[in-house]
């Protein structure tokens, strides 16, 4: 299969780095997306009516995990660790949605001055209006806390950090012996964190921090709410952890347990959290910050793996180990419908910012279903798509051949076979002798 989707990559609205495509003052290019053009997010690309069908057509028909899927989730509940300074995650419902209005996008009036589940709720597909979040009156309450900084409001009753777990299980293929496909029965674990504003990665490219400033933009407030935060957690047959996917920016990185990452005693992965950006790492145990590469687009892959042919949207993140001053913070495990409009609103869940009449990715995200195009919305999909690795020469010569930087086209499934392929003779080597078995159709 060979996908051209991403070429015209849909705008989820966080975290991008187009700035020198939109210093308009500056450079006087304008070469970013007029506002209302084209996909405004992933919930308009095309692909996700047909996938989602009418799954959630009525509404939360859809139940909330049950005794064992909870179970499951709380038992490998990941551990994270925060840069001091950064901010908490929160409670979408709680800290979020009743400091937000909705607006009409044609003359930006208010529709509802308080916004609560069944407004938000009943207008999950009404392209026609937006949430603004009040951040003024977010602080005036004490919620804009950050780890490490004690306030005089942090210990707010009731005010714990919030990740939202949710259950997949699917039966995926992998080319395995002679090319003869495999299958696995895995199971997903979803976390997603939420955060009331997201930010750019903590260093960019010489120069840009100044001018943005010049131009007014905040790269620490570069749009309202950050839904997209996941980590993944990837079980076998046994329930045994076999790897993690973590969300970074608008593409995803896989790791083997017991080979990229490290399984702690208690079963429970760690993870460090990006300053600014709120983007998920492996885990560090040196002494000092580690600095990630960050591009924009699943694209510029080649860069991402090698640092070879920086594009001009790049940076870097910053995490802090548990060794190198990061904070563990502890949270509440949370449950929702799988029709929740956290998870499923098609609007935008924050304020539009335009730069000049021009979109340039500072738009608040749809809906953190929207989370990638639908040939990779089945997580076997994207964890065989997701599995390459810093430096691997292989790796690198694969992304180079499969992904058309220019043309902005990228052969999905020739990447997912590699992967796929990689994965599966991975997994099967770090599982000899332990009962693990393949099964074949």
């Amino acid at each position: 299969m060979t996908a051209t989707g991403e070429e015209k990559s849909p705008r989820i609205g966080r975290n991008y780095y187009p700035v020198t495509l939109c210093l308009a003052l500056v450079l006087f290019s304008f070469s970013c997306a007029k506002q209302g053009s084209g996909n405004r997010t992933f919930a308009d690309y095309p692909g996700f009516e047909e996938y989602y069908g009418n799954r959630c057509a009525e509404g939360d028909t859809v139940s909330l995990p049950g005794k064992e899927d909870k179970e499951l989730l709380y038992r490998f509940r990941p551990r994270l660790f925060f840069s001091p300074g950064s901010r908490y995650p929160i409670d979408f419902y709680r800290d979020y949605l009743p400091f937000t209005v909705m607006r009409r996008f044609s003359d930006r009036q208010t529709v509802a001055d308080r916004v609560a589940y069944e407004t938000l709720s009943k207008n999950r597909s009404n392209r026609q209006v937006y949430l603004e979040f009040l951040q003024d009156r977010y602080r005036v309450a004490g919620l804009d806390r950050r780890v490490g900084e004690r306030e005089e409001n942090d210990d707010l009753p009731g005010r714990k950090p919030a990740l939202y777990g949710r259950v997949y299980r699917e039966r995926v293929s992998f080319p395995c012996d002679r090319e003869v496909p495999c299958y696995l029965d895995l199971t997903f674990l979803k976390y997603n964190a939420i955060f009331s504003t997201s930010g750019l990665a903590s260093k960019l490219p010489p120069g840009y921090e100044f001018i943005l400033s010049l131009l007014g933009l905040d790269a620490e407030n570069w749009h309202d709410l950050d839904n997209f935060v996941a980590v993944h957690v990837v079980l076998t047959k046994e329930s045994r952890p076999a790897a993690a996917l973590l969300a970074q920016h608008n593409h995803h990185r896989a790791y083997m347990v017991g080979k990229d990452i490290d399984l702690p005693r208690d079963e429970r992965l760690v993870f460090d959290i990006a300053l600014r950006s709120n983007e998920v790492y492996p885990s560090s145990s040196g002494t000092k910050p580690v600095e990630h590469r960050v591009v924009q687009w699943s694209i510029y892959l080649k860069y991402l793996l090698s640092g070879e042919d920086p594009p001009r949207h790049r940076g870097l993140d910053i995490t802090r180990g548990r060794n190198a001053g990061g904070i563990e913070i502890d949270y509440d495990l949370k449950f929702l419908s799988p029709c929740d409009p956290l998870y499923t609103a098609e609007i935008m869940l924050g304020e539009p910012r335009p730069f000049f009449g021009r979109y340039i990715g500072r738009d608040g995200p749809p809906g953190s279903d929207y989370y990638t195009i639908p040939p990779l919305i089945p997580l076997g999909n994207l964890l065989k798509f997701s599995y390459l690795h810093d430096g691997d020469a292989g790796d690198i010569a694969l992304v180079a051949e499969a992904i058309d930087v220019k043309e902005g086209v990228i052969d999905i499934g020739r990447m997912m076979s590699h992967g796929g392929k990689k994965f599966y003779r991975d997994l099967m080597a770090g599982n000899k002798g332990s009962g693990f078995r393949k099964t074949l159709k």
